[in-house]
Formats: structure tokens, sequence, C-alpha cells
């Protein structure tokens, strides 16, 4: 079993510019439960499935790509410039995937998720689009990737889903390949302890509600540690600051945070607000952590599969 590793921190570069794509197909989808709001949400995923949610996931892919400078921590820079294939579990919009299959046209990128909220026309031949859940399985034989990516996904994943998420990142994996994962917690360095009240009843109201945790990073090393097919195991995070004290990024960053929050207002509803009260909480939760100078962290974590 490989040890865990850790590498310093960078810092971000200047933002790129935000984009969208096209509207969801959601025709015939029977994940899709019910429209509240004017909003479409999924049996399996806590936050919106529109073109709100498709800006903000758009916006959070541009803002970790100047945090981290680049897209994968995993070393596979030399297997994508040859030729390899990559999956990209939770796509959404499939931003990722698209400025990879541009970048290393040698080699092939698919993307899925439970919602077509991905390019269904017009995108590179190198890419591809399925529509999967991977709490269902991938719908991909044994061994097909050289590189499996996964991140954000706490909002869609069980703890008791994690496990086997992770299984099926490994089964579809080559031997010799690599898997990554990469998460941020809802857990903000320097905030009062009202924002944390605040914040502590919604990672406790979500997880005794719907068995999701979302300070999930530090149980990620141990799933890896314990499926025997993972070798070479390591780790690496970065911090991003939160508010216009951390200058164009944590403006921006802050905006997305705040962005997100509003966006769970509907799965934060069997949470004990009054009306009215959460989005208030908002607003004053994130000029209090940019009063703070607070901070949160993204991480990543990649492993290779072994050849047994």
């Amino acid at each position: 079993m490989g040890k865990i590793q850790s590498k310093p921190s960078r810092q971000p570069r200047q933002l790129k510019k935000a984009r969208s794509f096209s509207q969801p197909d959601n025709k015939k989808d029977q994940l899709i439960q019910s429209c509240i709001s004017k909003r479409k949400f999924s049996a399996s995923y806590i936050l919106p499935l529109d073109d709100d949610e498709v800006d903000r996931m758009t916006l959070q892919h541009y803002i970790f790509q100047n945090v981290w400078k680049g897209d994968f921590s995993s070393p596979v820079e030399s297997s994508l410039e040859h030729g390899a294939k990559m999956l990209d579990i939770g796509c959404g919009p499939g931003v990722l995937v698209l400025e990879l299959a541009s970048k290393y046209p040698r080699s092939h990128f698919t993307g899925c998720d439970i919602v077509a909220n991905y390019p269904l026309q017009i995108k590179p031949e190198n890419s591809a689009f399925v529509k999967a859940d991977i709490t269902e399985g991938l719908p991909f034989p044994d061994n097909t990737f050289d590189f499996v990516y996964m991140r954000f996904m706490m909002f869609a994943l069980t703890t008791k889903d994690w496990p086997f998420a992770i299984k099926e990142m490994v089964r579809v994996t080559k031997p010799g390949g690599w898997i990554e994962i990469m998460e941020r917690d809802i857990f903000w360095y320097n905030e009062g302890d009202a924002i944390k009240n605040w914040r502590t009843n919604i990672v406790e109201g979500l997880k005794a509600d719907k068995g999701i945790d979302l300070i999930i990073s530090p149980h990620i090393p141990n799933y890896l540690s314990a499926n025997k097919s993972l070798t070479n195991i390591s780790k690496d995070e970065r911090v991003e600051p939160l508010g216009s004290w951390g200058g164009i990024l944590g403006k921006a960053y802050g905006q997305l945070i705040m962005w997100g929050a509003m966006n769970l207002s509907e799965a934060v509803s069997n949470i004990k607000f009054q009306e009215g009260e959460y989005s208030t909480l908002v607003d004053i939760a994130f000029k209090d952590l940019n009063s703070n100078k607070a901070f949160d962290k993204s991480h990543r974590f990649w492993a290779m599969k072994t050849f047994n």
C-alpha cells in the first residue's frame, strides 16, 4: 500500500472568464422528481439541475483551475499527450472534458452525469458524454480508461455511496492507470461563532436527513487505502480566500460559495429556519467571513491501480 504524501501550496493565477453551455435534455428523464419554485431537482442530487446551476459549476471550474494552476494532479500528462482515455465522473456542463479534448487531441475524453447538462451536438470529435449515475454502477467495461477523475461529488454521494463509487472508479481503470478525486469541505477557517452555528446546523442537518457528509475530505484517504487495488496514494491541498480581502480570486470565490449556499435553500428546507431566515443568514455569514478574512481548502487525492 502506498504512503500518502503531501505537497506545498501554490499561489493562484488570474481568473478566466466563465461560460455556460446548452440547456439540459430532460425528456423522459425519470430522475427529475419535482419542479420547485420553477427550479428542477433530481431525486439523487440536492442542488438544482438548471441553467443557473450550470453557470455556477462553470465558474467553479475556472476558479479551481486557477487555484491549482491546472486541472489534475495525477502524473498523466505524458499519457494524455501521447494518447489515452479519460473519464470525468459527475462532469456537469462538461467544461473539463471539452477543454482537455482540445488540449490533448490524441486522447479521448468521456464525461458522465445523471442529467444531460453537457453539450449534445457541438463538441470535439475526441469527446463523448453519457448519462449515468455512479451510485448505480458505471456503464463501462472493466479496465477501460487510463485516467478516471471525479470532483465535487459530496452533494451527490452519501457516506454509504463513497466506497462503492471508488470501487467503480477502480474497476473501469486500466492496471497502471490513475484515479483522482477532488473535494472541498463545508468548513471555513476564521469563521465566527454565529457563522459556525449556522454552518454546523446545515452540515449536521443534511447528514441526518440525507446521509450526506459535507466534511468528507478527512475520510477519502481511508476509502482509498481500504481498496486493495490502489497504490501510490497521494494528496495535496490549496487555500481559497473567502471575500474581497483575497483580491480578485477571493471576491469571485466568495460569490461562488454564496451562490452555492443559496442554491441549497431547498435542500435545507427541513432544517429549522424561519421563513426568509436562511437567505438573510447567508448574506450575514458572507459579510462576516470577509471581515474575518476567512478561507477554506480544497483537496486532491490520487492513486494508481495495481497490476495484480
